[in-house]
């Protein structure tokens, strides 16, 4: 039993962490669609609200919701139907009173299902490399500052590298140990991971393929005719009954209706991407390679090169690791459509497992004594933990000291690499703190701030931006104290047609940063900020907000 003790211990800090920002942070703008989405497949079976990701996580997060007393006009519903976004706002500000209890049911079946994960990657290593190795691998995932962003949010990023992890361990057992019990596993979860992220569909068969390619020789080769109706049964016939259940068979066409959209962005219309100051709509090669780069801890770097350079070999039993990982992060390195770390999880989730060889061939380090070579182990653990508790809870804005720290990591990666609209409840409790200064306010997120109690004066707010002017709320003439609060998205131009609009506000030093992702600036007295806020509103046809900035400015300078 104490062989267990560390494996329980790791468990329950990750579940704690998890907990806790699930708790403290708000609705990231992937979950202001998903979470009514789910809620809306379990309670109406309508699976055409957000159509292009598949359902299964997301209804798993809409079965913890059904107990929660949600209301939603029944006309607004049907009107909004056909408008995610719209949608989703109008879910949560009608729900504004219990919206914080909405979240953490909905988060709550991802964390469960993170540990899941977690613990395939311990089993997996275990098997591999030992007891101790895979404790080790376990410890580098529970400590993963972008596994404690993303495992608690009601996205498919997560529960897809869990479904996509699990596929291939009892796809390895099976080429292993010849058991058809693991080949039918491996169909399960091959159906669950394409019933929650498109990706599935796409680069599994691929993968599959290249080990089938690489199985062929000796006995397995003849025994190929004989499995080849079990491999049409798992791999064909078993995840299309998964997913045909999934939509409840009667919303398969969803399902089609999704992976035609997924295919056009990935393949050709791309999105807009961010990377050290470049913007592009179709990525670059390269754009991984960076973000692995800034957002992975450096110790772990070091632990994940020394693992390659320790036993160059590559043994069989890695091949279900190594060949998987590679054909992921290439496969993503040449989508066209890159907006964060989020989408090379489960490259890392293998890379974990990988590195459990580090354990079982340690002692293969001769070079130097054994007690300095322990020295620069547990120095580098050290540093893992340090990296992951200093970061807490903003995990999402981790970036390493080759970025120059969470501070700086805007100026290289943005999008939900930093500012997913996830810090608006903290900066909520930022101004109670201030003595609830008046705000201008250009936030990254898809829920009205409304929904948390905040009130602002919009400043190219880009979800109000549609709005006429006459609806917006003004600040006062005369205010005692005034703060311009712009999202680091927004900072950056991702949401405009002039990406360089607020060139002029990344020279100024904020007063303060709210996670990372939401500068502030203290604007009371500061004429020079307001009289370029002034010409961007004459510019762009805000004479409201123009003219009270310019008595503002008038009443400062006499």
């Amino acid at each position: 039993m104490k062989k267990f003790i560390p494996v329980i211990i790791l468990f329950l800090i990750f579940f704690v962490r998890e907990i806790i920002v699930s708790k403290e942070k708000s609705i990231t703008c992937d979950e202001t669609v998903h979470i009514p989405a789910g809620y809306f497949y379990v309670k109406n079976g309508d699976f055409f609200i957000n159509f292009e990701h598949p359902p299964f996580s997301k209804t798993l997060s809409g079965i913890f919701l059904l107990p929660q007393k949600i209301f939603f006009p029944e006309n607004l519903y049907k009107q909004l139907r056909n408008d995610e976004w719209d949608f989703g706002k109008a879910f949560f500000y009608f729900n504004r009173e219990k919206v914080d209890n909405i979240v953490f049911y909905a988060r709550f079946p991802m964390i469960l299902l993170g540990i899941l994960l977690g613990f395939f990657i311990y089993l997996w290593s275990k098997e591999l490399y030992g007891l101790i190795a895979g404790i080790f691998s376990l410890f580098l995932f529970s400590f993963c500052p972008n596994f404690l962003g993303h495992s608690c949010l009601v996205t498919t990023d997560v529960p897809f590298t869990t479904f996509f992890i699990l596929f291939l361990y009892f796809l390895s057992k099976f080429f292993q140990k010849d058991d058809k019990k693991h080949l039918i596993f491996s169909g399960i979860f091959f159906g669950l991971s394409i019933g929650t992220k498109f990706t599935g569909i796409v680069i599994i068969p691929f993968i599959i393929l290249i080990l089938l390619i690489l199985e062929i020789q000796g006995s397995f080769k003849n025994k190929l005719k004989l499995l080849l109706p079990l491999f049409l049964l798992c791999f064909i016939l078993i995840p299309f009954i998964i997913l045909l259940l999934t939509y409840r068979i009667y919303g398969f066409g969803n399902f089609l209706l999704g992976l035609r959209q997924i295919i056009f962005e990935t393949t050709e219309r791309g999105h807009r991407s961010f990377l050290n100051g470049k913007f592009s709509n179709y990525g670059w090669r390269y754009y991984f390679i960076f973000a692995f780069l800034y957002k992975t801890p450096v110790p772990f770097i070091i632990l994940f090169i020394i693992s390659i350079l320790i036993h160059r070999k590559i043994e069989k039993n890695e091949i279900y690791l190594i060949i998987p990982a590679i054909i992921y992060f290439i496969f993503s390195s040449w989508s066209k459509k890159q907006i964060g770390i989020r989408y090379i999880l489960p490259f890392y989730a293998l890379i974990y497992i990988y590195c459990g060889r580090l354990i079982f061939y340690q002692e293969k380090i001769k070079i130097i004594n054994q007690n300095f070579k322990k020295i620069v182990f547990y120095l580098l653990i050290a540093w893992y933990i340090f990296s992951s508790i200093k970061i807490h809870p903003h995990y999402l804005a981790y970036f390493n000291e080759i970025a120059g720290g969470p501070d700086n990591g805007w100026k290289h990666l943005i999008d939900s690499n930093i500012d997913w609209g996830q810090d608006l409840k903290e900066f909520k409790k930022y101004l109670q703190k201030e003595g609830n200064p008046e705000i201008m306010l250009n936030y990254f997120g898809s829920i009205f701030p409304e929904t948390y109690g905040i009130i602002y004066e919009p400043a190219f707010f880009p979800l109000v931006l549609y709005l006429p002017e006459q609806y917006y709320h003004l600040n006062s003439l005369s205010p005692l104290k005034e703060y311009l609060v712009i999202s680091v998205n927004c900072l950056q131009g991702l949401m405009y047609e002039d990406i360089n609009i607020f060139d002029w506000l990344k020279e100024i030093k904020p007063k303060a940063k709210i996670g990372y992702s939401m500068f502030v600036y203290d604007i009371t007295k500061d004429t020079y900020i307001r009289k370029k806020l002034l010409e961007m509103f004459e510019k762009y046809g805000f004479e409201r907000q123009a003219e009270r900035q310019r008595k503002i400015i008038e009443r400062i300078e006499n």
